[in-house]
């Protein structure tokens, strides 16, 4: 079976195209397009030139696609924060089908963290522990113990707004950091957590949590794995400190097209992992559209 997945985020917009057999997952097709769409919210809501851009990047896309073995009815397209956060969702949803007959589901933030916990799961193996996905409008939190999720919720908080809200230039400054720091630790003194949680570790997923693990190399820090620990998180925090270029040269050899919203993401883990009382980051290789396609998938066989 080959299905093709379009993830519509604040930050990126991703197509990715599966081969799935037998519980076996392999990716055929990968393209990825920084999109942004944060720049393009207005008053609380997503302007002209952002839906433009979504139906333009999806026009795109399905031009790709059939150059591809890929069924139309293998084909889904699901919207995160980007499109659920704002006030005109419909409005985009419409125009996106008037302009491109592409359907898109919009998930809520309770959603999106189940199908995250389901795509990680497929790479890590954890029994209890906190899933954090950081996307660029939202971040996405389930807490799971013995292999079931206990609670989930969504901070209304991610790598791209959080560094349109707090800073000036590209590298967030000692002052600027600190306000990235109070936004996320208002925002999860918010949640209602259960109370009887000890230390628990996280299970991190998404682009934001990977680029900040392919820095650790290039900083010297040991490679143990799939494991990123806090301490190294926070050296490497210490590290990005100003614009100079020895300081930034490794965001721009390992994850150029973030370089304005890494540090910013990497300040978000480290409070969530402050807030857990965690120490120890494991990375999965999946993640929501894992996570989508696992659980359309299931859904779809139960049906026949």
């Amino acid at each position: 079976m080959i299905t093709a997945i379009v993830d519509v985020g604040s930050n990126t917009i991703r197509l990715t195209v599966y081969q799935y057999e037998d519980q076996n997952t392999q990716i055929l097709f990968h393209r990825k397009t920084m999109a942004g769409l944060v720049h393009y919210i207005q008053k609380k809501s997503m302007n002209d030139a952002g839906i433009r851009l979504v139906c333009q990047t999806l026009k795109d896309y399905m031009n790709m696609l059939k150059q591809l073995p890929v069924k139309p009815d293998s084909i889904h397209v699901f919207a995160t924060a980007a499109i659920r956060n704002i006030a005109n969702t419909q409005e985009v949803v419409d125009a996106i089908r008037d302009n491109t007959g592409i359907e898109v589901e919009v998930i809520s933030g309770e959603e999106e963290a189940r199908l995250s916990y389901v795509g990680a799961m497929q790479s890590v193996e954890l029994a209890e522990g906190v899933l954090v996905d950081i996307g660029g409008g939202s971040s996405e939190i389930a807490i799971f113990q013995n292999n079931e999720i206990r609670y989930s919720d969504s901070l209304p908080i991610g790598c791209l707004n959080a560094y349109e809200k707090c800073v000036q230039k590209i590298i967030p400054s000692e002052k600027e950091r600190e306000a990235i720091a109070e936004l996320v630790r208002m925002k999860l003194h918010a949640l209602a957590v259960p109370d009887d949680l000890g230390p628990l570790p996280i299970c991190g997923v998404g682009g934001t949590i990977r680029a900040s693990f392919k820095l650790k190399g290039v900083l010297g820090d040991t490679d143990n794995g799939n494991l990123l620990t806090v301490e190294e998180l926070q050296r490497m925090l210490g590290h990005f400190k100003n614009h100079k270029k020895k300081h930034i040269a490794p965001i721009l050899l390992k994850a150029p097209d973030r370089i304005h919203t890494l540090i910013p993401g990497m300040i978000l883990l480290n409070e969530i992992a402050a807030f857990f009382g965690s120490e120890v980051i494991h990375i999965s290789r999946s993640g929501v559209r894992e996570g989508f396609l696992y659980d359309r998938l299931t859904k779809g066989r139960e049906k026949t």
